[in-house]
């Protein structure tokens, strides 16, 4: 492919095999977001919020682009305000890796740190930066923004589709839950019958990007829609067995981080479960380089 803008480089991730003797009857293929631009899923909501937010007025020039994230959206805000002409400011929590910190502050971004949970660095935002200053911030808001499910509906879900159109089960983890609302809401309009399997972290456990839901973590709209509409099991994984994974899927070449080990530690548990015969799909929701510091103190 050539492209002339690395913005229209988003999106079209590649599906790989994952190879294993623990299912039998079907096919699991890992959907790498991880080869997006700034190696996250992120980058797709990332766009879709900032492009609303100009076709909405709420983006006016030389506003600083505002908002909370565990990591991976932050990056990619950083990136794409970068690119766009924008200044940006991330609020963060004491969850995010020291290689994200270090690629926010290279594009120059002013990084905050504020709390355990992107929630609460979430009303930090409103409650305390945008009431101070209104007029200089576009708090773009990811955990309440519809324009974060809109763009897996209209991107993510539609490529699995055209890629795996007998896909049986699609599996994801749960963080904002924009993702998975959006992808699976598509893929169960064009076949009311594809399950969708939601994967979240056990108690006591914190995995980068998955919800620990058991122990109190925020469960945004998109969450409780998603439970209401399209979600049809959530699995529970341990950070152990997600560590584990993540090892099998280096050894197919497919380098990750521990979200996309509890994710296909998940797919293979609800596969069984629900005796899946067919090609399945789950969602690696970032690159392995944003997590290398906790996989190598791992390693």
């Amino acid at each position: 492919m050539v492209y002339d803008d690395v913005i229209k480089m988003v999106g079209n991730t590649p599906l790989l095999q994952f190879k294993t003797d623990e299912i039998k009857g079907s096919r699991l293929f890992v959907k790498l977001e991880g080869w997006n631009p700034t190696g996250s899923i992120k980058d797709r909501a990332c766009l879709y919020n900032i492009k609303g937010a100009i076709k909405d007025g709420k983006l006016k020039e030389g506003m600083i682009i505002l908002d909370a994230s565990s990591g991976n959206m932050a990056c990619a805000i950083a990136y794409y305000g970068a690119i766009m002409g924008y200044n940006t400011e991330l609020v963060c929590g004491s969850k995010l890796t020291a290689d994200k910190a270090n690629f926010i502050k290279y594009l120059g971004s002013k990084l905050t740190m504020h709390g355990d949970f992107t929630i609460e660095a979430n009303r930090y935002c409103r409650d305390v930066i945008t009431l101070e200053h209104p007029e200089k911030y576009c708090f773009l808001d990811q955990l309440h923004n519809d324009n974060n499910p809109l763009a897996s509906y209209e991107s993510l879900g539609p490529e699995i589709y055209n890629d795996i159109p007998k896909i049986k089960m699609i599996v994801g983890s749960l963080g904002s839950g924009g993702s998975m609302y959006g992808t699976s809401k598509y893929l169960k309009e064009q076949n009311k019958d594809v399950m969708s399997v939601t994967v979240e972290s056990s108690s006591g456990y914190k995995i980068p990007g998955t919800g620990t839901f058991v122990d109190g973590d925020y469960v945004t709209p998109f969450i409780e829609r998603g439970r209401k509409e399209v979600f049809d099991d959530s699995i529970s994984i341990e950070l152990p067995n997600a560590q584990k994974r993540t090892q099998q899927l280096l050894k197919q070449g497919i380098f990750v981080g521990w979200q996309t080990g509890g994710v296909l530690d998940g797919a293979i548990q609800a596969i069984n479960k629900h005796n899946i015969k067919g090609d399945v799909v789950a969602i690696s929701g970032d690159s392995g380089w944003k997590n290398i510091d906790k996989l190598i103190t791992n390693n």
